[in-house]
């Protein structure tokens, strides 16, 4: 008797791991954050729901950006898609329109997102990705130089960026490292927003013509005045690498300032002797724009697996202290009205420059097509090479991706 009670529970007990292992759910998300160049806190957020959630093992699938619609993308339609997909506002609207991601319950959340970008994640009538985080486009400013060159504070306006310039000039230093491609684009791009001639919209659909518009005909001609006052050499420029020149460039010390993203800030944080600020891109009007880019956010797609532990995965970004890891490594802002941001002290300008500064960067909302984007970066060297040649060339190049 005493055998079998002990060979029973023998028995038992070898069962509950069985058990607990066919309990326990894999979640897969597919990300293009997570790597250790691009963490985003996402380790340390798994870890935390991991514990908060013992029956769910997430199993990240990274891909990058470039690679989202080869790597991931056709897995959705079939029977071994991820559970969890990260998305811009661009994949998400192709996305939904394919029928392979599915509306999500916003019940508690979708009024606390601030309404351009609400309008922007809601299809006809539903809303397919929860945003994570708003990262802001506008100047980097070696604070080292400017005083060097007896500058007391960074330029908000186009007029004080031409004073700053010429200051800089006089003491030997690089005034901007205006790159073809992002820097010089999103600049120019700016300015021609800021005039608020027409809605970011009607130029994306080309319904109102870049090449016909004063405020854009304007914008290429602030970046002439610029390079007549000494802020860059425009040919010099336009042979610049955005994405690996010129951050080593500014890295290194040897141009006062930058326009670029926000998601620098942690590298650019780590070089040591390096004093800089974030602020809004100088302007026609103080403060300058601050150029929100959204990033990303948490979709659902239709042939998810495990449908429940991925609203449970989503429920866990709802929690500010949660969101408020990933938003800190990212240097980014919250979707959500009344959210701390993630930004640092040195982007306090770049906050404060969100009231009456604020402009939506067009791709990142849906107003302007990614191969708009492409025809901007694409075409900024061809100007940077003569600025006094009329604009209205470029333009027209923009107008033909607008009406594609």
């Amino acid at each position: 008797m005493t055998f079998f009670k002990s060979a029973l529970m023998a028995g038992v007990i070898a069962a509950i791991p069985a058990v607990s292992m066919a309990e326990t759910t894999t979640l897969e998300i597919a990300s293009w954050k997570g790597n250790a160049a691009e963490p985003a806190g996402l380790p340390a957020l798994i870890e935390t729901f991991e514990k908060a959630n013992p029956s769910i093992k997430v199993k990240l699938t990274y891909a990058s950006h470039n690679d989202f619609d080869t790597a991931i993308v056709p897995r959705l339609a079939g029977s071994n898609s991820p559970d969890v997909i990260m998305a811009d506002i661009p994949l998400m609207n192709r996305l939904a329109k394919a029928g392979v991601i599915v509306p999500l319950d916003t019940a508690g959340w979708i009024g606390k997102v601030n309404p351009t970008l609400r309008a922007a994640i809601t299809g006809k009538k539903d809303v397919y990705l929860f945003p994570l985080e708003v990262i802001g486009i506008g100047n980097f400013v070696n604070l080292d130089l400017l005083q060097k060159a007896g500058i007391a504070k960074p330029p908000q306006t186009i007029d004080e960026l031409v004073s700053a310039c010429k200051a800089l000039s006089a003491a030997g230093i690089q005034p901007m490292l205006m790159a073809q491609g992002f820097p010089s684009a999103v600049f120019a791009m700016a300015q021609g927003l800021q005039a608020n001639e027409a809605p970011a919209a009607d130029y994306g659909s080309g319904k109102v013509s870049f090449a016909k518009s004063k405020a854009f005909n304007d914008a290429f001609a602030t970046l002439h005045t610029l390079e007549t006052a000494g802020c860059f050499k425009g040919r010099e420029q336009a042979a610049v690498d955005p994405w690996s020149t010129g951050l080593q460039e500014f890295k290194a010390g040897h141009f006062a300032m930058m326009p670029q993203g926000a998601w620098n800030i942690s590298a650019f944080s780590k070089v040591k002797g390096l004093n800089y600020v974030f602020t809004p891109l100088p302007a026609a009007k103080a403060p300058g724009v601050s150029f929100d880019l959204f990033g990303f956010g948490w979709a659902l797609p239709k042939n998810a697996q495990h449908a429940q532990a991925a609203k449970t995965w989503i429920d866990f970004f709802k929690k500010e202290e949660n969101l408020k890891v990933l938003l800190t490594e990212e240097a980014a802002g919250s979707p959500f009205a009344g959210q701390a941001s993630g930004t640092p002290a040195l982007a306090e300008a770049y906050e404060k420059g969100r009231d009456g500064g604020l402009i939506w960067y067009p791709v990142g909302v849906g107003a302007w097509s990614g191969g708009l984007e492409t025809a901007i970066f694409n075409s900024m060297a061809g100007f940077l090479n003569d600025t006094s040649a009329s604009p209205k060339t470029v333009l027209s190049k923009w107008d033909e991706a607008a009406e594609d």
